[in-house]
Formats: structure tokens, C-alpha cells, sequence
């Protein structure tokens, strides 16, 4: 009986074939797992986008018609900045019962593509806290609405005291998320007439 055994040809053709399956398998396995990264890095980034803008409708939904604790007039509830806007906010928690208001005035911000909050109770002695909220951002509008729907660029406008606008409307371009825009409103502004005419 003759045993015949693999010729040299056949070894290295099967080489060959496990080689190809090898290199295609590894290919198959890297750009599967480039892509779970490119999804892991969006998501986080989506994550860090979402809480910002929450952060910040938060902070306008419990805005109050209060003086600024810097405004030396005492007639600004919320100030528009350059690149930002500052206003003051109820509903700070006080798990503690310390002895301090229930207000704080916030600072949104961009500077360098950094967007970034600073808080500040208003006692006298109060330190201010700087929170980085997102970074790579780039702000496209920001306008306040007033009661009759229309647009600003700024706040305040006019002479009222204390005065809010209806709305605020934000957009910006963040990475992985160009051209987001948010409209809030705001409960402590003026009612928007339905009626009026828009541009």
C-alpha cells in the first residue's frame, strides 16, 4: 500500500489560499472596528452636544426678572455679550439649606471654539465656577426674539426694566454636527403676538 504525501506545489498553493483568507479576514476585522470607532466618537460627541444645549435651555427656562448681580443700573435681566449672554436663574438647589439665595447668575459663553458656562451665586463673597461644556464650536447666530417675533442681535432693546425676550435662538456648527439650531423659549419673557407680522 502506498502512502503519498503533499507535493511542495501543494503546500504552498495552500499557503497561498490560508494567506489571502488571513489578509482579507484582517482587513474585514480592522474596518469593522475603524467604523465601532468612528460610531464611539460620535456618539460621544452627540453626548457632549446634547448636554451643553440642555445646560443652556435649562439656564433660560429658570431665567428671572432680577438684576444682574454686576449690572450697577439694576434694570438688565439678561445681557447679550459678544459671543454669549449672561442672565440670572432661579431653581439652584439647595440640598444643604445653606445660607444663600436660590439665584444664580450664569455667563454662556465662546471663546476659541471653547463653549463655556460660568455660575456665580449672589453673595458677596461667591466664587465663580467655570464649566467647559463643549469644544470646536463655532457659533452661527444668536438672536433674541422679542414679542412681536421679531429678530435681534442684542438684548436688551428699549428702556423697559428687567426685560426678557420671548425667545432665544441659537445655531452653531459643533464637530460632527454642522449647522444645529435650537429655538427657546423663555416663560419668564413677554408673550409672543401670534398676530404679528414676521420677517
Amino acid at each position: 500500500m502506498n502512502q503519498r504525501g503533499f507535493t511542495l506545489l501543494e503546500v504552498v498553493v495552500a499557503i497561498a489560499i490560508f494567506s489571502l483568507l488571513g489578509l482579507a479576514t484582517y482587513q474585514l476585522l480592522d474596518r469593522v472596528m475603524r467604523s465601532d470607532q468612528r460610531i464611539q466618537t460620535q456618539e460621544q460627541q452627540l453626548r457632549h452636544l446634547q448636554r451643553a444645549l440642555s445646560l443652556l435651555e435649562r439656564d433660560l427656562v429658570q431665567v428671572q426678572r432680577h438684576a444682574l448681580k454686576d449690572d450697577h443700573s439694576h434694570s438688565q435681566a439678561l445681557i447679550s455679550q459678544h459671543q454669549g449672554l449672561r442672565l440670572l436663574r432661579g431653581g439652584w438647589r439647595n440640598p444643604l439649606d445653606a445660607p444663600r439665595s436660590d439665584l444664580l447668575q450664569v455667563n454662556h459663553r465662546l471663546s476659541d471654539g471653547a463653549w463655556i458656562r460660568e455660575t456665580q451665586g449672589l453673595e458677596r463673597d461667591s466664587p465663580s465656577q467655570v464649566q467647559p461644556l463643549l469644544s470646536g464650536v463655532e457659533l452661527v447666530h444668536l438672536r433674541f426674539i422679542d414679542a412681536q417675533g421679531q429678530p435681534h442681535d442684542s438684548w436688551p432693546i428699549g428702556s423697559e426694566a428687567l426685560s426678557l425676550p420671548a425667545a432665544v435662538d441659537i445655531e452653531l456648527s459643533a464637530p460632527g454636527f454642522p449647522h444645529i439650531r435650537r429655538v427657546i423659549l423663555l416663560p419668564g419673557g413677554a408673550e409672543v403676538d401670534e398676530d404679528a407680522p414676521r420677517e
